[in-house]
């Protein structure tokens, strides 16, 4: 499996008119449409084909984001930490054919209720792509029905953690794993028709990602992939080179957090120099309640924040990122919890009070752009 750079290098030395990359870029949105929709005619259960909440994104080989569907945001942000962490799981022992499962906070998750499937798109035997597809589960075992169990002190108290595992080797179906899986939740039979659904939207992603390699060739269509990551780039260091060089706090506070807990502060401390912007949060020591967030979801709610307030065209991808580094604080607080911390609430508490905390940061210096805040 190729996973160095030089197919990367090579692409930006191909020559690419506008054109070319205007039906790249199209045939990539196109690509993660129809997953999506793929998602939605075909799973089982109402979180699926009724709320829509899940997620799909698109991957290069490095492994970057290329493209991030307009779906749930306290998803996107965590796939690309998650994307990398389960890359650098198998490293090489990635093939054809596999399916690798994976919804553990610990190893870059959001939360364990979203399960998500990583399909490798190879061409020519070339590892090119990957087809990302997460989305909420209606149960994930445990003691409480549907996984939000407000009397945890512990992460095992919540439910069915799986590490990066794969579910299809080879283009083999692991039925043994599977079962392991399903066997361990309430709602087998929506999980069963959601897994086909999101296998489904994968192998969907995977069919347009390698047509439009059978039209264009491997090197054109991974110097349009650059170029987008560039232009979104270009667009988010355009937005912060706007905005005055300075120091900027942000708080929020998360009001009667439960059990006795009282009022728990985040604070974001931005820092923008030139192009680039350095986000710090603070946030209390970790809680036995299930309000903890774990780094991957934590990234998550810093992006969106900035995102918020940013507001830029697309492309969306990774390339959005490159000018922003993130300190997510002392590992073992609210905000970048530790093992074993209770923490299936996360996607929304502490979540809309960390977006809100740097969102607020970066308002002070363009009050122009004062957005509302969500979800509490």
């Amino acid at each position: 499996m190729n996973h160095t750079n030089d197919a990367s290098t090579k692409a930006s030395t191909t020559a690419l008119d506008p054109i070319t990359l205007s039906v790249v870029r199209g045939a990539l949105e196109t690509a993660q449409r129809e997953m999506t929709l793929t998602l939605e005619k075909t799973a089982r259960s109402s979180v699926f084909n009724l709320a829509h909440d899940y997620s799909n994104a698109l991957f290069d080989h490095l492994p970057e984001m290329i493209l991030q569907g307009q779906d749930i945001p306290i998803h996107l942000g965590s796939l690309m930490p998650a994307m990398k962490a389960v890359a650098g799981f198998y490293g090489d022992d990635i093939h054809e054919g596999d399916i690798i499962y994976h919804n553990d906070p610990v190893v870059m998750g959001s939360h364990i209720l979203d399960c998500c499937m990583y399909k490798p798109v190879f061409y020519e035997g070339e590892l090119v792509f990957w087809t990302v597809c997460k989305g909420h589960v209606t149960d994930i075992g445990g003691p409480v029905p549907a996984g939000y169990n407000p009397d945890a002190k512990e992460i095992y108290a919540e439910g069915l953690r799986i590490p990066p595992i794969k579910i299809w080797e080879k283009g083999v179906r692991r039925n043994d794993v599977i079962n392991l899986i399903h066997s361990n939740m309430r709602s087998r039979r929506n999980q069963e028709g959601d897994l086909n659904a999101q296998y489904g939207a994968c192998a969907v992603g995977e069919r347009n990602m390698i047509a439009l390699l059978d039209k264009y060739g491997v090197e054109t269509v991974r110097a349009a992939i650059e170029e987008l990551k560039n232009m979104a780039d270009r667009h988010m260091r355009s937005l912060i080179e706007s905005l005055n060089d300075g120091e900027y706090h942000g708080e929020a506070v998360l009001e009667d957090s439960g059990h006795g807990l009282g009022d728990l502060t985040i604070t974001a401390d931005i820092t923008i120099k030139g192009s680039d912007v350095h986000i710090k949060i603070g946030s209390p020591p970790q809680v036995p309640y299930f309000i903890n967030s774990y780094a991957g979801n934590s990234m998550s709610g810093v992006l969106l924040g900035l995102m918020m307030f940013a507001q830029v065209d697309p492309p969306y991808n990774e390339g959005l990122y490159r000018c922003v580094t993130v300190d997510l604080g002392e590992h073992g607080t609210l905000c970048n919890a530790k093992e074993p911390a209770p923490h299936v609430n996360c996607t929304t508490t502490p979540m809309e009070t960390l977006t809100d905390a740097v969102r607020k940061a970066l308002e002070d210096d363009a009050p122009e752009r004062v957005t509302a805040s969500w979800g509490h």
